[in-house]
């Protein structure tokens, strides 16, 4: 359906439109008429481009119509239509990231780290009345956020951008998977919403803590409102190197360790598929970091609850649409 934010004014669009096309005829018949009082119009149609009768009736009627669709786009021309929708119910997801400085490797491209994040960020695009917590942890976890949140851009967002390269060379060496975990468990509210932890990392396990990991088991085995998804990144077959870089992002050298020599990293998916198993959660790794859209969206979409279906008003700025008519409008009546 049609309608204008300005409709108070169609009626003197109208006024003036009818106004032109008839001075337009007023004037075409007064030339005529001059011409006419030469003699010899006839004569003087066949050996010059003065237009006939009708010809002019189009062209005041062209020229018109184009006055009328420029003054229609000043009055906001808006297109409504209405659509179905799928009214889901909102889940809980905590995200627990890995910020170790392993995850600094660039097996995957640009690193493990800011593919994460980007992924993550992707998938927050086209989330909707959904709960977010983030948990990160290194040799020990840190949760980013004091409760989960519904608004993605102001705090979700803001928060997962701080955390980057320097803020991965300033926590505690490891790779604390325990103490990661009994924080996200942590995260969740007690409402009855459907729970899911996404647990991304490259699994080398740095700082070994069986104690807290097997804490975390018991409370994920009493806890059987979570679902849990333990996602691997890195190449598990060749081990990478910590590049170091300026504040260009020039690489000027690599990670070494107490002795001097280069560190090297490989994921190690043993410690994250026991996990699983125990817990009846699922393992899932991805070498290059391609899949990881893929995966996160698929996570989402199990555990999606549709409520019922919905309507609703979509509204569409159609200017654009009169623009153009008018000025093929105005071509054409130059073109006549």
């Amino acid at each position: 359906m049609l309608f204008f934010s300005h409709e108070q004014y169609l009626t003197y669009i109208y006024f003036t439109v009818v106004i032109i096309f008839l001075a337009y005829l007023y004037s075409t018949g007064r030339k005529r008429k001059w011409l006419k009082s030469f003699g010899g119009l006839n004569i003087l149609q066949r050996f010059s481009k003065i237009p006939l009768t009708i010809r002019n009736i189009i062209k005041g009627f062209v020229v018109s119509a184009s006055f009328c669709g420029l003054c229609m786009v000043l009055i906001e021309p808006k297109w409504q239509t209405t659509e179905e929708y799928y009214e889901k119910e909102g889940m809980e997801i905590v995200f627990v990231l890995d910020v170790s400085l392993s995850m600094l490797a660039e097996d995957v491209k640009p690193n493990r780290l800011q593919r994460a994040k980007i992924e993550m960020e992707n998938l927050i695009k086209d989330l909707e009345n959904d709960y977010l917590g983030l948990v990160v942890f290194a040799g020990r976890a840190f949760s980013m956020l004091p409760y989960l949140t519904m608004d993605y851009d102001s705090i979700f967002l803001r928060i997962l951008h701080m955390v980057n390269e320097n803020y991965a060379r300033f926590v505690p060496y490891g790779t604390n998977v325990g103490n990661a975990l009994l924080i996200a468990i942590e995260s969740f509210s007690k409402v009855q919403r459907e729970k899911v932890l996404i647990f991304l990392t490259d699994g080398e396990e740095r700082l070994a803590v069986r104690s807290q990991v097997a804490e975390a088991v018991k409370m994920l085995l009493e806890r059987k409102d979570i679902s849990i998804y333990l996602i691997g990144i890195g190449d598990p077959l060749e081990a990478s190197p910590i590049p170091k870089k300026d504040k260009n992002g020039h690489i000027i050298g690599y990670e070494v360790d107490m002795e001097g020599e280069i560190i090297k990293t490989k994921p190690n998916p043993s410690l994250l598929q026991e996990i699983a198993k125990l817990t009846g959660g699922t393992y899932i790794h991805d070498a290059t970091g391609d899949e990881l859209k893929g995966i996160f969206k698929r996570v989402v979409e199990k555990h999606r609850k549709i409520i019922g279906t919905k309507t609703r008003n979509i509204v569409k700025d159609v200017s654009q649409h009169f623009l153009g008519g008018s000025l093929l409008l105005l071509a054409i009546f130059l073109l006549l």
